[in-house]
């Protein structure tokens, strides 16, 4: 692929941005991450560590490239789209929401919540800040993000997460605000001083983003973090790296990026059709036992959390705000690939979502697996897919 200069500028390996060298040669990607992700991504001895590495490292596998021909390059928060469109790095692996790049994944689904100290009693919910001081990462979503649930709240912003933990640990501020992962991290090295609150109240996508309209890399890419999840790679990458903090990781779905053209209806069979116009039906009026009639008896329990996931009166990370909260899943292709075998793609969308938590329920598109047994059609899968061009 072409570079800019700056790419080639930045080929030299681990340095910061501005150290970077020019006499060694670009190898076949850069990839950037950030360092201050204890769990997830951290410079140690002269070599990145944690999960969002080897989430690269698997991906640039899959792409063709050897761990060791990976230029790794660190990317500060508020950077990823400066350092994607000049051509400096070929993908970014992190939580990532930009509008201005292409997106492929995800690979995780964490959610913000607060650290707060070990003795603290009076805050659970972000609600409960009030005018209380907070620190966030400058550039961050969070600086964005807990406005909305904290207007009063005395924000300090830092350059990176370890100050705004020392902030909290000298009782300058009275929590400090990012993904709940990152913050498992930093609460583990200091378990008797520090606690995560353990109420999430954001959605937030760890992917990979690409250069806009890079769409074979974006659906490579998506392919590969598929591939990991289902190989065991990733669950391997999650005990060794996140569970050690404490943090447990939740279920992941991630489709593959394929947008194979629906098959034509008239060459669909009719109980398929019927059936996938039962489930739509029976998740719009919540007849669930209806709904799991149809289901794959081994995909139950998957089915049945992605279901909640994604529904907002069943999500327990919020309060009675949602009760009154709507949504409507639309069926949008179907495509059979045997007598036996389908899937269909679908839209769920929200209505009357409080502004707060638009940032947690946007529309979803997703993928079901459809398999015939015995005669009748069943759900025995459900993706959702979060790879956009």
């Amino acid at each position: 692929m072409k570079r800019s200069l700056l790419a080639v500028m930045l080929a030299a390996g681990l340095l910061p941005i501005a150290c970077a060298r020019t006499e060694v040669a670009a190898p076949e990607y850069v990839v950037g991450i950030a360092y201050d992700r204890p769990g997830l991504s951290v410079l140690e001895n002269g070599q990145p560590r944690g999960f969002d590495v080897e989430v690269a490292r698997y991906i640039a596998a899959r792409l063709g490239t050897a761990p060791g021909e990976i230029t790794w390059v660190e990317v500060p928060a508020g950077q990823q789209d400066e350092l994607l469109r000049g051509g400096a790095v070929d993908f970014v692996v992190g939580s990532y929401a930009g509008n201005e790049v292409g997106f492929a994944g995800p690979y995780f689904v964490a959610g913000q919540d607060l650290l707060v100290r070990a003795d603290e009693t009076g805050i659970g919910r972000p609600e409960d800040l009030g005018e209380r001081a907070v620190c966030v990462v400058a550039g961050s979503a969070a600086e964005r993000i807990i406005r909305d649930f904290a207007a009063g709240a005395n924000l300090t912003a830092r350059v990176e997460y370890s100050a705004c933990v020392a902030d909290l640990l000298a009782r300058r501020v009275d929590a400090v605000t990012a993904d709940d992962l990152v913050l498992a991290g930093y609460a583990a090295q200091a378990p008797d001083a520090l606690r995560v609150v353990g109420h999430p109240f954001t959605r937030e996508h760890y992917g990979v983003a690409v250069r806009k309209g890079d769409t074979d890399l974006q659906v490579e890419i998506t392919t590969a973090i598929r591939a990991m999840i289902d190989d065991g790679a990733w669950e391997r990458a999650a005990a060794a790296h996140l569970v050690p903090t404490g943090y447990t990781p939740p279920p992941i779905f991630t489709a593959t990026g394929d947008h194979t053209p629906p098959t034509d209806p008239d060459h669909l069979d009719p109980a398929l059709v019927d059936t996938v116009d039962q489930l739509t039906a029976a998740a719009n009026t919540r007849q669930w036992e209806t709904f799991d009639s149809m289901v794959c008896p081994e995909a139950a329990t998957a089915v049945s959390t992605f279901v909640l996931r994604y529904t907002p009166q069943y999500d327990d990370h919020h309060g009675p705000e949602l009760i009154g909260a709507g949504y409507q899943h639309t069926t949008t292709a179907i495509t059979q690939q045997s007598p036996d075998s389908a899937r269909y793609r679908a839209r769920e969308t929200f209505t009357d979502i409080p502004a707060k938590y638009r940032h947690y329920f946007k529309p979803l598109d997703y993928t079901a697996t459809m398999t015939r047994r015995d005669g009748a059609w069943q759900l025995c899968g459900l993706a959702a897919d979060f790879a956009t061009p």
